[in-house]
Parts: structure tokens; C-alpha cells; sequence
């Protein structure tokens, strides 16, 4: 018999399907820190590749300063005081774990606290001498979904071109209980299938 304690029925909330997502970031984004640093030579990690940003290691910190831009100065009206991360120096490993860390644990406290009621709250930051903006939280929360992907599939190809497997991981794999069934199951599924989706030649 299914064990339905795992399928709990409503279908989540829209914030609890992006805390879902950013722990899901958060737990890859460490697996690739680790991988840059241990399976890449040195010259080959600070190497100007002529992708989005110079390196694989401004790339990854990129990826980090995107959080500290929307959660911490835009979000706080404080976009003036910003001081970009990358193409300062050649980060060591330490500098980018304890940069990586400080943001996480910002960014899942603020994500943590949040209501479904509170997506729809806007926050507005000056942009330029004369450009102001208002963004909805919805709005900034699922951007960084999105962003830490793109950046993450570049990292991905550049991975590859070294040769080099990227430490790609599935969803949810924190959760390492996998769901299994019994025979009897698998054919009623199947006969159950066949008669509402009939094979068609």
C-alpha cells in the first residue's frame, strides 16, 4: 500500500514553494563552491574564459553579490553604498565559503519570514541620480531563482569544456528517502493508464 503520509494533498503555497527552491539553491550552490576549488587547477579557475564575467570564480561570485544587491541594498534603499565583489582580485576559497555563508544565512532568514501576503508588498530604491524603482517581492524572490540558474547552467558548460563533470544534482536532494512501490501497484498504474490514454498507431 502507497504511503500516503507523503502525499499530503493541498498542493504548497507559493512561499513555501520558493523557501523549497532556495534551500534547493542553497544546498547546490555549496556542492559547486566545493567543486571549483578542489576539482579545477588554479590556473584554469582564474582563467578569463570570455564568459558572462571574466572567470569561473567571478562567475560563482556573481551569483552570491546578486543576492546581496536585491536583499540587502536594493531591498533597504541602500543601492549607493553597494561595492561589487568581483574583478577586485582572485578570491581564495576561504573568502568565498565565508562571503557564501554570511549571504545564505541572510537570504534564507529573510525568505523564512515571509508570508504569502507579504509577495505582494513592494519595496522602491533609488537606482541613478534620477531613476527611481518598485519592485514586488514576488518579483525579486523569483528573479534570483531564475538568476542563480542561468548562472549556474553557464557554469555548467565551462565545467565541461575543462573536461570536467559539474556537480549537477537532481531536486529536492536533501530528501534521499526514495518513494518506492509494490508490484501489484506498477500494474495497476499501467492498466490504469491504458485505459485513459489508449496507444494510438
Amino acid at each position: 500500500m502507497q504511503d500516503e503520509s507523503r502525499h499530503p494533498g493541498p498542493s504548497p503555497s507559493e512561499i513555501e514553494l520558493l523557501r523549497e527552491w532556495y534551500r534547493y539553491n542553497s544546498f547546490v550552490r555549496k556542492k559547486y563552491l566545493s567543486s571549483i576549488f578542489e576539482r579545477i587547477p588554479e590556473q584554469e579557475r582564474y582563467r578569463d574564459r570570455g564568459a558572462s564575467f571574466p572567470s569561473i570564480v567571478d562567475i560563482f561570485m556573481h551569483t552570491i553579490d546578486g543576492y546581496r544587491i536585491w536583499f540587502i541594498y536594493a531591498y533597504h534603499d541602500r543601492l549607493a553604498e553597494y561595492q561589487k565583489r568581483i574583478g577586485n582580485r582572485k578570491y581564495t576559497r576561504d573568502e568565498v565559503e565565508a562571503e557564501e555563508q554570511k549571504v545564505n544565512s541572510y537570504v534564507l532568514d529573510f525568505i523564512n519570514a515571509l508570508t504569502d501576503a507579504d509577495l505582494t508588498r513592494s519595496f522602491i530604491f533609488k537606482e541613478g541620480e534620477e531613476q527611481f524603482r518598485r519592485v514586488r517581492i514576488r518579483d525579486m524572490l523569483w528573479h534570483m531563482v531564475e538568476e542563480e540558474l542561468q548562472h549556474r547552467g553557464e557554469l555548467n558548460a565551462l565545467f565541461w569544456q575543462l573536461g570536467i563533470n559539474p556537480p549537477v544534482t537532481g531536486w529536492n536532494p536533501f530528501d534521499e528517502e526514495k518513494e518506492t512501490i509494490s508490484e501489484d501497484e506498477y500494474h495497476k498504474f499501467n492498466a490504469q493508464s491504458k485505459s485513459t490514454y489508449p496507444d494510438q498507431e
